[in-house]
């Protein structure tokens, strides 16, 4: 089965795939609005061929970013007519940033936030197949 995990941001959202056991960071999506988040994530899943896809949700659900990620989760839902679930996304980042204080790349950049978004996804879907 062919997975989508997503970290949901307020400015990008981080996707990664998972595909016969094996999870890759896959890329950033970066709209304007809604519509525009659900068109190229819906382009993606028919691209790649997706059959679920799995959104990092933070453990203290009642947050404005929380309700934000589920109502976009539930867009996702009804405009792709595909299953769409929940995992966990507690310190992702953090552990995310931590990983990649090494790398160089200046902390306040625009690739090294890209980069924390990617790697952020890809443990998220790692998570929920560890379920």
């Amino acid at each position: 089965m062919k997975i989508l995990g997503l970290d949901v941001g307020q400015r990008r959202i981080g996707v990664a795939k998972a595909s016969d056991g094996t999870v890759a960071s896959f890329g950033i999506v970066e709209s304007a609005n809604l519509s525009e988040a659900i068109q190229k994530i819906g382009q993606i899943c028919r691209q790649e061929q997706i059959e679920k896809i799995v959104v990092g949700l933070p453990r203290y659900r009642h947050t404005l970013q929380a309700d934000k990620i589920h109502k976009f989760a539930l867009e996702l839902a009804k405009n792709l007519a595909m299953a769409v679930e929940f995992v966990d996304e507690t310190l992702t980042s953090k552990e995310a940033e931590r990983l990649l204080a090494e790398s160089g790349l200046n902390p306040k950049s625009k690739k090294f936030k890209e980069e924390v978004d990617k790697l952020s996804a890809k443990m998220i879907l790692e998570q929920y197949l560890n379920q």
